[in-house]
């Protein structure tokens, strides 16, 4: 299978680091050799373990039981399900869809998550990578089918735990029928060489809910591309994303969220923070159909530039085709509250400290969304590392 993969002349790429991506080579990582050797969080209280290697299922470290919601199937069975899902496929024109269409083409297996009408669920999925880029990709695919009135909790991890520069092309698929709720949670935080990229698609369908969570913090490069369509009446979607970019590290995230019906709505959160010669870009495009009346759309796109050489790129786009609509966004770019640090160095603080809780204080308004403490503790753990003033930010985190 041909597939022409972006170039940073594409303008939805103009900002992501894909130098990485062509050096890796395409065919499927190698089965692991290191399973046996690797060290995952604790579990997460009431959740289904599902653990993949290098894009591959691993049942030595999953604790998936009879009767779990999830199950593996084959590509090609999957492509099957994703069209009964939807009841029509998803359109994937165009070059936005490139790394899904690769995904397709080489891996191997899918996670298939469907709980049943009114069926409550929870899932945890951890994506470990080994193989180093030369040696191969790893192609983590998940489809999940959300029946009436169901609700679902998923916690996705991806980390790595071996060769220092892996890359991972992973690929997430959602169907919400009516009434449905999603609560989806992911942290990406792979090896400081690896590359990392992902593509998202949701379909909502009427009064269903779909919210959506991701940390950003490891790996050179990174990108999330992400569609989410509100098709159904009052279809609600959620989307608060942090992100951290230390040394050289490119983050970078496209979100496309469709308004197709009356009174659907959204809310979308994005902060992050460029230390040294990090460098981030949140693109949020929001389109309002002529049918979706009364639809309700709020960005809020916030940068913190913390290094001489930081880069931030926080753009907020909006295509609407009715009057009858209610959108407000807003974008900044910019570094600490001089104001804010001197107050904090007149009350004793040291600059180190002041500097820190700056930080910390604007990337919880993302962070505190995570609605369940033993997650959120961990990723707090884990940012309070990755701004390295784990020191200073004692008695804000538990466990620091």
């Amino acid at each position: 299978m041909s597939v022409v993969l972006p170039t940073n002349r594409d303008e939805n790429w103009r900002y992501a680091n894909l130098r990485p991506l062509a050096k890796a080579r395409i065919e499927a990582a190698p089965d692991a050799t290191m399973a046996a050797r690797i060290e995952l969080p604790a579990v997460l209280p009431g959740y289904e373990r599902w653990v993949f290697v290098d894009g591959r299922f691993a049942a030595a470290h999953s604790t998936a039981a009879a009767g779990s919601v999830a199950s593996l199937l084959s590509f090609s069975a999957a492509g099957e399900a994703l069209a009964a899902m939807l009841d029509s496929e998803i359109s994937d024109a165009g070059v936005d869809f490139a790394l899904a269409r690769l995904n397709g083409a080489r891996g191997d297996q899918v996670l298939h998550i469907a709980p049943a009408d009114g069926v409550e669920a929870r899932v945890e999925l951890n994506f470990v990578t080994t193989a180093a880029a030369a040696a191969g990709t790893s192609y983590p695919r998940v489809q999940v089918h959300c029946g009436r009135g169901s609700h679902l909790r998923i916690v996705e991890r991806h980390f790595s735990a071996g060769a220092a520069d892996p890359a991972v092309n992973a690929a997430f698929d959602v169907a919400l029928r009516a009434d449905a709720q999603l609560d989806h949670c992911r942290l990406q935080n792979c090896a400081d060489g690896a590359s990392c990229f992902d593509t998202l698609t949701a379909h909502v369908a009427e009064r269903a809910a779909y919210r959506l969570r991701t940390v950003t913090l490891g790996s050179l490069a990174s990108r999330s591309t992400i569609f989410v369509k509100l098709a159904g009446r009052e279809a609600h979607c959620e989307l608060y994303a942090a992100a951290i970019a230390n040394r050289t590290q490119t983050h970078d995230m496209f979100a496309e969220i469709e308004h197709a019906a009356p009174g659907s709505v959204t809310r979308e959160l994005f902060r992050g923070i460029a230390t040294e010669r990090g460098k981030l870009a949140f693109n949020g495009k929001m389109i309002v159909r002529a049918d979706a009346h009364e639809a309700d759309s709020d960005q809020s796109l916030k940068t913190l530039l913390t290094g001489s050489g930081a880069e931030a790129a926080a753009r907020p786009q909006l295509e609407i085709y009715t009057d009858r609509v209610r959108a407000k966004h807003g974008a900044t770019t910019g570094k600490l509250d001089e104001q804010m640090l001197f107050y904090l160095l007149s009350r004793g603080l040291d600059r180190t400290q002041a500097q820190a809780l700056l930080q910390w204080a604007f990337i919880e308004d993302a962070v505190s969304q995570v609605q369940m403490p033993a997650l959120r503790q961990e990723i707090e753990q884990l940012i309070a590392a990755q701004l390295n003033e784990v020191s200073a930010l004692d008695g804000l985190v538990a466990g620091a």
